[in-house]
């Protein structure tokens, strides 16, 4: 593991280096007034990779996922697709 840390994200996109295994440990996820955000996690690069984890976060209000001391492994890259209540997605992880 050469990188890690937490990344922001405010649109769909990679987490870390593409392509490339990574440990997510946590996301906090920001909605929008406009209702509640939905924001998947895929292995992989794009948006129709495979689903590992999908959450749905609360009007005007902030969620805290913690995925364990060991985190989650996506051994094709991590991909964080978000909707458009979808304030922002920070993303704790290694690579």
């Amino acid at each position: 593991m050469n990188k890690g840390g937490t990344q922001l994200l405010t649109a769909d996109g990679v987490v870390g280096t593409s392509g490339v295994p990574i440990w997510v440990y946590a996301i906090h996820i920001l909605s929008g007034a406009g209702g509640g955000a939905v924001v998947s996690l895929r292995n992989g690069t794009t948006a129709s990779d495979t689903i590992y984890v999908t959450e749905t976060g609360t009007a005007s209000t902030g969620k805290t996922v913690l995925f364990g001391n060991g985190g989650l492994l996506f051994p094709a890259g991590c991909f964080v697709d978000v909707d458009t209540n979808t304030t922002s997605v920070a993303v704790s992880f290694s690579q």
